[in-house]
């Protein structure tokens, strides 16, 4: 796992492995909470999000994927335009945890072939956050389990104080052969990277 700043407002994330001597299921997330307004802002209900995915993987009621891809149009799930996350909150019962089929993702694993997957937005701030990545998926997660979570300064977090958007292979990919494969074979490396890139609204 290599994090690194480059030209004061891009931040990368590369994330290798290699298997041993079998093939091996490698699936790996970055799980950073993101809260543009900043760390003792309230939550972010506010915040404008669009996600370049017109389909999820729904779920059982054990958050376990079908196997299935759903589409996003017309649904609470629907951000291919910007909106902000609270205005689709009521329809769900805690909030977004799903994970998104990326629409532009080329099929090259390598760092020159990252897609687009989210810009996030904070007008009260005015930062924006885009990322990139060369994975399939991104899980969109909005802090529905955090509770009581001491941070910063003392500040105590609770339910959708942040957001997440964790690139990835499909949930369950092993279990879905309709999803894009998640093993690598020995002489292969998993590469996965993140590509933040962070601004102000002019």
């Amino acid at each position: 796992m290599t994090y690194k700043i480059v030209h004061d407002n891009k931040l990368v994330v590369a994330m290798r492995a290699k298997p041993l001597n079998k093939p091996t299921p490698v699936n790996l997330a970055q799980h950073t909470y993101w809260n543009l307004g900043g760390h003792n802002s309230g939550n972010i209900l506010g915040n404008e999000v669009q996600i370049f995915g017109s389909h999820i993987t729904p779920v059982d009621e054990n958050l376990i994927p079908t196997g299935e891809f759903a589409p996003v149009k017309g649904t609470p799930y629907d951000f291919l335009k910007r909106h902000t996350v609270g205005s689709r909150m009521n329809e769900l019962p805690k909030g977004f945890d799903i994970n998104y089929v990326l629409d532009h993702v080329a099929k090259s694993r390598t760092r020159a072939s990252l897609s687009p997957v989210a810009i996030v937005q904070d007008k009260k701030s005015g930062r924006v956050m885009e990322l990139w990545t060369n994975k399939p998926g991104v899980q969109f997660y909005t802090s529905n389990m955090l509770y009581n979570a001491t941070g910063k300064g003392g500040y105590v977090y609770g339910p959708h104080a942040a957001l997440c958007l964790e690139t990835q292979g499909f949930p369950d990919a092993v279990n879905h052969p309709n999803f894009p494969s998640v093993i690598v074979k020995p002489g292969e490396v998993y590469e996965h990277f993140m590509l933040f890139k962070f601004s102000t609204l002019s």
